[in-house]
Protein backbone atom coordinates (compact mmCIF):
# COMPACT_ATOMS: atom_id res chain seq x y z
CA UNK A 1 0.00 0.00 0.00
CA UNK A 2 1.29 3.18 -1.28
CA UNK A 3 0.00 6.30 1.02
CA UNK A 4 0.14 9.92 -0.78
CA UNK A 5 0.32 12.83 2.04
CA UNK A 6 -0.35 16.66 1.11
CA UNK A 7 0.89 18.72 3.47
CA UNK A 8 -1.31 21.90 5.02
CA UNK A 9 -0.24 25.54 4.06
CA UNK A 10 2.96 26.79 4.27
CA UNK A 11 4.40 23.19 5.04
CA UNK A 12 6.72 20.73 3.27
CA UNK A 13 7.14 17.13 2.77
CA UNK A 14 9.41 16.92 5.77
CA UNK A 15 6.40 17.33 8.18
CA UNK A 16 5.87 13.59 7.49
CA UNK A 17 9.32 12.25 7.91
CA UNK A 18 8.48 10.14 10.48
CA UNK A 19 5.75 8.58 9.01
CA UNK A 20 7.64 6.11 7.19
CA UNK A 21 9.34 4.60 10.29
CA UNK A 22 6.00 4.51 11.96
CA UNK A 23 4.13 3.02 9.34
CA UNK A 24 6.39 0.73 7.97
CA UNK A 25 7.04 -2.05 7.09
CA UNK A 26 3.33 -2.63 5.20
CA UNK A 27 2.72 0.88 4.04
CA UNK A 28 4.90 2.94 1.80
CA UNK A 29 4.63 6.41 2.81
CA UNK A 30 5.40 9.39 -0.14
CA UNK A 31 5.30 13.01 0.83
CA UNK A 32 4.11 15.07 -1.63
CA UNK A 33 6.12 18.54 -2.04
CA UNK A 34 5.11 21.28 -3.52
CA UNK A 35 6.64 23.97 -5.04
CA UNK A 36 7.64 27.25 -3.10
CA UNK A 37 8.81 25.20 0.22
CA UNK A 38 11.68 23.10 1.81
CA UNK A 39 14.21 21.69 -1.32
CA UNK A 40 11.74 23.86 -3.73
CA UNK A 41 11.68 27.08 -2.32
CA UNK A 42 12.96 28.62 -5.30
CA UNK A 43 9.89 27.02 -7.26
CA UNK A 44 6.59 29.51 -7.91
CA UNK A 45 3.93 27.77 -5.91
CA UNK A 46 0.63 26.92 -7.41
CA UNK A 47 -1.98 29.85 -6.71
CA UNK A 48 -4.87 27.29 -8.80
CA UNK A 49 -6.46 24.36 -7.96
CA UNK A 50 -6.52 23.21 -11.89
CA UNK A 51 -2.87 23.92 -12.82
CA UNK A 52 -1.55 22.37 -9.17
CA UNK A 53 -3.88 18.97 -10.54
CA UNK A 54 -1.85 19.36 -13.87
CA UNK A 55 1.32 18.80 -12.67
CA UNK A 56 0.04 16.27 -9.75
CA UNK A 57 -1.37 13.63 -11.03
CA UNK A 58 1.32 12.60 -13.77
CA UNK A 59 3.59 11.99 -10.64
CA UNK A 60 1.01 10.36 -9.26
CA UNK A 61 0.68 7.84 -11.87
CA UNK A 62 4.61 7.68 -11.75
CA UNK A 63 5.13 6.19 -8.15
CA UNK A 64 1.64 4.10 -8.64
CA UNK A 65 2.59 0.38 -8.55
CA UNK A 66 -0.34 -1.00 -6.67
CA UNK A 67 -3.28 0.14 -4.31
CA UNK A 68 -2.44 3.30 -2.62
CA UNK A 69 -4.76 5.82 -0.51
CA UNK A 70 -3.95 9.72 -0.06
CA UNK A 71 -3.77 11.81 3.23
CA UNK A 72 -4.16 15.53 3.42
CA UNK A 73 -4.02 17.80 6.19
CA UNK A 74 -6.11 21.27 5.90
CA UNK A 75 -5.28 22.71 2.63
CA UNK A 76 -3.74 19.21 1.78
CA UNK A 77 -6.79 17.60 2.39
CA UNK A 78 -8.48 19.53 -0.09
CA UNK A 79 -5.73 18.64 -2.55
CA UNK A 80 -5.99 15.23 -1.84
CA UNK A 81 -10.01 14.86 -1.98
CA UNK A 82 -9.84 17.03 -5.53
CA UNK A 83 -6.88 14.26 -6.56
CA UNK A 84 -8.82 11.06 -5.42
CA UNK A 85 -11.94 12.69 -7.40
CA UNK A 86 -9.80 13.12 -10.95
CA UNK A 87 -7.95 9.52 -10.08
CA UNK A 88 -11.94 7.95 -9.96
CA UNK A 89 -12.61 9.54 -12.68
CA UNK A 90 -10.43 7.87 -14.90
CA UNK A 91 -10.98 4.41 -13.48
CA UNK A 92 -7.55 4.75 -10.44
CA UNK A 93 -9.57 5.49 -7.44
CA UNK A 94 -8.17 5.12 -4.08
CA UNK A 95 -8.36 2.86 -1.57
CA UNK A 96 -9.21 5.60 0.86
CA UNK A 97 -9.41 9.07 1.36
CA UNK A 98 -8.10 10.62 4.95
CA UNK A 99 -8.60 14.13 5.06
CA UNK A 100 -8.02 15.90 8.62
CA UNK A 101 -8.67 19.74 9.85
CA UNK A 102 -10.32 21.39 6.90
CA UNK A 103 -13.97 22.12 6.53
CA UNK A 104 -16.35 20.00 3.33
CA UNK A 105 -15.20 21.92 0.30
CA UNK A 106 -19.40 22.01 -0.39
CA UNK A 107 -20.02 23.94 2.71
CA UNK A 108 -19.17 27.68 2.64
CA UNK A 109 -16.69 29.59 4.77
CA UNK A 110 -18.21 32.43 6.53
CA UNK A 111 -14.68 34.36 7.49
CA UNK A 112 -13.83 36.57 4.64
CA UNK A 113 -10.92 35.50 2.23
CA UNK A 114 -7.34 36.32 3.38
CA UNK A 115 -5.30 36.29 0.75
CA UNK A 116 -5.64 39.62 -0.58
CA UNK A 117 -5.06 41.59 2.97
CA UNK A 118 -1.59 43.19 3.03
CA UNK A 119 0.84 41.01 4.65
CA UNK A 120 0.72 41.83 8.21
CA UNK A 121 -2.52 41.92 8.63
CA UNK A 122 -2.52 38.23 6.29
CA UNK A 123 -0.19 36.74 8.73
CA UNK A 124 -1.78 38.48 11.93
CA UNK A 125 -5.49 37.14 10.74
CA UNK A 126 -3.86 33.54 9.93
CA UNK A 127 -2.07 33.71 13.74
CA UNK A 128 -5.81 34.80 15.16
CA UNK A 129 -7.40 31.77 13.26
CA UNK A 130 -4.95 29.28 14.15
CA UNK A 131 -3.63 28.10 11.01
CA UNK A 132 -0.16 28.61 11.61
CA UNK A 133 1.92 27.57 14.61
CA UNK A 134 2.25 29.92 16.91
CA UNK A 135 6.17 29.57 17.34
CA UNK A 136 6.66 30.50 13.55
CA UNK A 137 6.20 34.04 14.80
CA UNK A 138 9.54 33.50 17.14
CA UNK A 139 11.70 33.67 13.86
CA UNK A 140 11.01 36.58 11.72
CA UNK A 141 13.16 35.34 9.14
CA UNK A 142 10.50 32.41 9.29
CA UNK A 143 7.87 34.73 8.54
CA UNK A 144 9.10 35.92 5.52
CA UNK A 145 10.16 33.05 4.14
CA UNK A 146 6.45 31.25 5.01
CA UNK A 147 4.55 34.34 4.04
CA UNK A 148 4.77 33.83 -0.10
CA UNK A 149 3.95 30.12 -0.17
CA UNK A 150 1.03 30.84 2.89
CA UNK A 151 -0.10 33.57 0.60
CA UNK A 152 -0.22 31.02 -2.46
CA UNK A 153 -2.24 28.13 -0.27
CA UNK A 154 -4.81 30.31 1.09
CA UNK A 155 -5.24 31.85 -2.79
CA UNK A 156 -5.56 28.41 -3.97
CA UNK A 157 -7.68 27.26 -1.22
CA UNK A 158 -9.71 30.78 -0.91
CA UNK A 159 -10.48 30.77 -4.96
CA UNK A 160 -11.47 26.75 -5.36
CA UNK A 161 -14.51 25.78 -6.62
CA UNK A 162 -14.74 21.81 -5.83
CA UNK A 163 -17.16 19.66 -8.10
CA UNK A 164 -18.80 17.25 -5.36
CA UNK A 165 -21.01 15.16 -7.70
CA UNK A 166 -20.44 12.29 -8.28
CA UNK A 167 -19.45 11.51 -4.56
CA UNK A 168 -16.80 9.37 -4.37
CA UNK A 169 -16.65 5.94 -4.30
CA UNK A 170 -14.16 4.83 -2.09
CA UNK A 171 -14.11 5.30 1.66
CA UNK A 172 -13.43 8.36 3.45
CA UNK A 173 -11.93 9.27 7.16
CA UNK A 174 -12.56 12.66 8.44
CA UNK A 175 -9.89 13.36 10.84
CA UNK A 176 -10.40 16.29 13.55
CA UNK A 177 -8.75 18.15 16.23
CA UNK A 178 -11.27 18.69 19.16
CA UNK A 179 -9.21 22.33 20.38
CA UNK A 180 -8.87 23.34 16.26
CA UNK A 181 -10.74 27.08 16.75
CA UNK A 182 -10.52 27.53 12.80
CA UNK A 183 -12.08 24.22 11.31
CA UNK A 184 -14.70 23.05 14.55
CA UNK A 185 -15.02 19.29 14.91
CA UNK A 186 -18.51 18.82 14.21
CA UNK A 187 -18.07 20.52 10.70
CA UNK A 188 -16.06 17.50 9.63
CA UNK A 189 -18.84 15.34 9.74
CA UNK A 190 -19.72 17.06 6.73
CA UNK A 191 -17.69 14.72 4.48
CA UNK A 192 -19.50 12.03 4.66
CA UNK A 193 -21.61 13.24 2.24
CA UNK A 194 -19.26 13.35 -0.31
CA UNK A 195 -18.79 9.21 -0.58
CA UNK A 196 -21.13 6.50 -1.07
CA UNK A 197 -18.32 4.47 -0.05
CA UNK A 198 -18.51 4.57 3.62
CA UNK A 199 -17.68 7.03 6.26
CA UNK A 200 -15.58 7.21 9.58
CA UNK A 201 -15.61 10.45 11.56
CA UNK A 202 -12.86 10.16 14.15
CA UNK A 203 -12.04 13.19 17.06
CA UNK A 204 -8.68 13.83 18.03
CA UNK A 205 -7.25 16.16 21.11
CA UNK A 206 -5.04 18.68 19.58
CA UNK A 207 -5.52 22.20 18.14
CA UNK A 208 -5.28 22.25 14.14
CA UNK A 209 -1.83 21.29 14.05
CA UNK A 210 -2.44 17.65 16.04
CA UNK A 211 -1.53 15.91 13.15
CA UNK A 212 2.07 16.54 13.35
CA UNK A 213 2.05 16.90 17.33
CA UNK A 214 0.14 13.34 17.72
CA UNK A 215 1.85 11.81 15.36
CA UNK A 216 1.90 7.96 17.04
CA UNK A 217 -1.50 7.96 17.57
CA UNK A 218 -2.78 9.06 13.87
CA UNK A 219 -0.66 6.38 12.30
CA UNK A 220 -1.97 4.03 14.05
CA UNK A 221 -5.64 4.82 12.90
CA UNK A 222 -4.65 5.14 9.43
CA UNK A 223 -2.82 1.92 9.66
CA UNK A 224 -6.36 0.50 11.30
CA UNK A 225 -8.20 2.18 8.58
CA UNK A 226 -5.96 0.58 5.32
CA UNK A 227 -7.30 -2.65 4.25
CA UNK A 228 -4.68 -5.52 4.82
CA UNK A 229 -3.32 -7.28 1.37
CA UNK A 230 -1.86 -10.71 1.65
Amino acid sequence: MTLFCFPCAGRGASVYRSWQRLLAPEIDVVPLQLPGREGRATAEPFTDMESLMAALLPVLDAHLTGPYALFGHSLGAAVAFEAARRMEAVGRAPERLIVAAQRPPHEPDDRPPLHELPRSAFMTMLGLYGQVPVELFDDPAAVELAAVSLRADFTLLETYAASVEPPLSCPLTALAGLADSSVPPASMRGWGRLTAGGFAFRPIPGDHFFVHRRAEELTGLIRESLPRRP
